[in-house]
């Protein structure tokens, strides 16, 4: 998929979470479609970074998509601050306290940090095992050649006997 159309629906899906957001706020009735539609808006953001960020290293970027992908994440993000207002008012915590967007900025990070953790050992555990994989073929390929050898000298020493003996 081209980087203009993944941004595109970045943005389409980032402004129909904010749309949702905005207008069940104040009267959701379940925590867990204003959630699903936040988690969106975490996703929308990342994808528009990106692919801002794959733009960056191009050297053929046309001026008008660099500030559209500028312009838009400005605007994102200017969108992110009116909803974490609405949130801190639909669920106020004490002064002392991280606001209730904090929270979910704070849970939401936590779980892309135990999301990139667990990808790191996966990765790791592969390498560890390819490693241990590759060692065994080459203890299994020196067993290999030690028979190979044996057996050929064990039939020289049975051919040089049956020749000593006469039989060849």
């Amino acid at each position: 998929m081209e980087p203009i159309s993944t941004a595109l629906m970045a943005v389409s899906a980032a402004s129909n979470a904010i749309a949702f957001i905005k207008a069940r706020v104040g009267d959701v009735q379940s925590v867990a479609d204003l959630s699903e539609q936040i988690g969106t808006l975490f996703s929308a953001q990342k994808k528009l970074n990106e692919e801002r960020n794959k733009q960056a290293g191009v050297g053929d970027i046309s001026f008008k998509g660099s500030i559209d992908a500028v312009l838009e994440s400005k605007r994102l993000n200017e969108e992110m601050q009116q909803i974490a207002q609405m949130i801190n008012m639909r669920w106020p915590k004490p002064a002392d306290q991280p606001s209730t967007w904090q929270e979910i900025i704070n849970h939401h990070n936590k779980a892309l940090r135990e999301q990139k953790e667990a990808r790191l050992k996966a990765q790791r555990e592969a390498a560890i095992a390819h490693d241990e994989a590759i060692e065994n073929i080459k203890i299994g390929l020196a067993i290999f050649v030690l028979v190979v050898v044996v057996i050929g000298l064990f039939i020289a020493v049975m051919v040089s006997t049956a020749g000593a003996i006469g039989f060849a």
